[in-house]
């Protein structure tokens, strides 16, 4: 063993001795901590010039107003309506937390009827400064004042994931394929002049393989806490034409709604209130975007493919089961990404489901695929097992 060998054990026997007083937390930090100094950009292929983005605010564009109005009106009609529903259908207590503190502007803009402060919000919400469980703003905002992590962040996140995406997901297109439309003030990284989202590489990968199920020339597709609507806009890429239907809490709705609306311009939208909605909708528009109490409207086995990422694992167990059923109710194909093994702990010690644990009716659905999410395996340097999401496709059977 050569000398430099010898010494690094030496000096990791030292330092391990001392961190395991700190135990696994403290000695995971520490590695965390130095992993972010090693400063290297590695991998194949042409240069990447990438840096960090974290953007300013911006003033809202007053030629938005008009939209804004509407969603503003959409976000007040489900507010009351939400206030009336059943218990399965509230927020839980983890994002009680987050619409406590992120979304505090459009909560006490609604009570104030202040729609400048709402439609400054919608402007910036994809960097905004508390995480709103929708974008990874709070992750650049925390990069971007520590040097060492925003190098991480460059060197050891984005650029290996970016090469992984050229080398093997590309199909031949360049990177402007992984940039959305910054409607919502969005940072990321910019990389050979295009700013990519964290997110914006699996999500185009996890779009093309979902465009591979749909079999129907203008599919259904319906979506369960869909965020921002970024899946739905990448999907958009590669299945020309189709009518979706969202579901979510009224506040990330808002963001959906701004979001979608000045994305597609020339598709027909419907929001909560604007008409008593019923089957003869799912033609009239291309867009649905609803409060999720309104899922029990939807016909038997009217959906081609419904989706769902995180959303069904961050529910009470009563909630989640609730939820599968009406999915299961109404669609043909169903695709999600969900917890394997980690349970989330609720108020009144209630928890979430696992993924094996989903009313899934095995007469009716046949398992297609199941497999682990690749998102922290690719971004590491060495393997990372922390991760416990995995991917399940689910189809009516024949």
């Amino acid at each position: 063993m050569g000398y430099k060998r010898r010494i690094g054990h030496w000096t990791a026997d030292i330092l391990a001795a001392g961190l395991r007083l700190g135990k696994q937390k403290t000695y995971r930090f520490f590695l965390d901590a130095l992993w972010e100094r090693y400063q290297v950009s590695y991998g194949d292929g042409p240069p990447l010039e990438a840096h960090l983005w974290c953007p300013d605010p911006i003033r809202p564009d007053a030629a938005d107003r008009p939209l804004v109005e509407r969603i503003f009106s959409a976000y007040r009609q489900a507010k009351q309506t939400q206030g009336q529903v059943d218990r399965l259908y509230q927020p839980s207590s983890m994002w009680k937390n987050i619409l406590r503190t992120a979304y505090q502007d459009v909560t006490e803009s609604l009570q104030a009827n202040d729609i400048e402060r709402f439609h400054s919000f919608l402007t910036n919400f994809g960097s905004w400064h508390q995480p709103t469980g929708i974008e990874e703003s709070r992750l650049i905002r925390q990069c971007a004042i520590d040097r060492h992590k925003a190098l991480h962040f460059e060197q050891k996140i984005m650029t290996p994931l970016i090469r992984w995406w050229l080398k093997f997901e590309s199909d031949g297109r360049d990177l402007s394929a992984l940039v959305m439309p910054n409607h919502g003030n969005f940072g990321g990284m910019s990389v050979n002049g295009h700013l990519i989202s964290p997110g914006s590489v699996f999500t185009d990968v996890y779009a093309r393989m979902i465009a591979g199920f749909l079999e129907t020339d203008r599919p259904l597709i319906a979506e369960l806490g869909g965020g921002f609507g970024r899946l739905v806009y990448f999907l958009s890429r590669h299945q020309s034409d189709f009518r979706y239907i969202g579901f979510d809490l009224p506040e990330t709705l808002c963001c959906a709604s701004y979001f979608l609306m000045k994305t597609f311009p020339e598709k027909r939208f419907l929001l909560y209130g604007e008409r008593e909605w019923d089957v003869t909708c799912l033609d009239d528009f291309d867009f649905l975007l609803l409060p999720s109490f309104e899922i029990s409207k939807l016909p038997d086995q009217c959906v081609d493919l419904f989706i769902n990422e995180n959303s069904l694992g961050e529910l009470e167990a009563a909630a989640c089961e609730h939820y599968v059923r009406e999915i299961c109710r109404t669609t043909k194909a169903f695709w999600h990404r969900n917890h394997e093994c980690r349970r989330f702990l609720f108020e009144r010690g209630t928890t979430s489901l696992l993924n094996r644990e989903y009313p899934i009716p095995q007469d009716r659905f046949v398992r297609v695929v199941r497999y682990a999410d690749l998102r922290p395996y690719v971004r590491s340097d060495y393997l990372e097992c922390r991760s416990d999401m995995f991917w399940y496709y689910y189809r009516l059977r024949k």
